[in-house]
């Protein structure tokens, strides 16, 4: 018994779609003149974020970057006195600046 095996491959050829040059790199821009650039300072920053806000969003926001500091600069006091505790009256009264 002899068994033969058929074997077929496909080639792929590629074909030129158009006529046109190939891609070359993209220009590069001349240097930006640092004298001429805008300096982004962040008043500017701000006012460009604000711009894209009602008063009300602004106020709001402002509102809730004020409560999240003062918490911030409450929990800091609150472990500052909590530190203290332990090293008696005289060390927290020195905290406090009452000495």
């Amino acid at each position: 018994m002899t068994s033969t095996s058929s074997w077929s491959s496909s080639t792929i050829t590629a074909t030129k779609l158009s006529n046109q040059p190939p891609l070359q790199p993209p220009l590069q821009p001349p240097p930006p003149n640092p004298s001429s650039r805008f300096p982004v300072t962040p008043a500017v920053l701000r006012s460009i974020f604000t711009s894209s806000r009602t008063p009300h969003e602004e106020r709001s926001i402002s509102r809730v970057a004020f409560f999240r500091f003062a918490g911030f600069l409450l929990s800091c006091v609150c472990i500052s006195f909590a530190a203290a505790r332990g090293r008696g009256m005289k060390g927290s009264a020195g905290l406090l600046g009452v000495v």
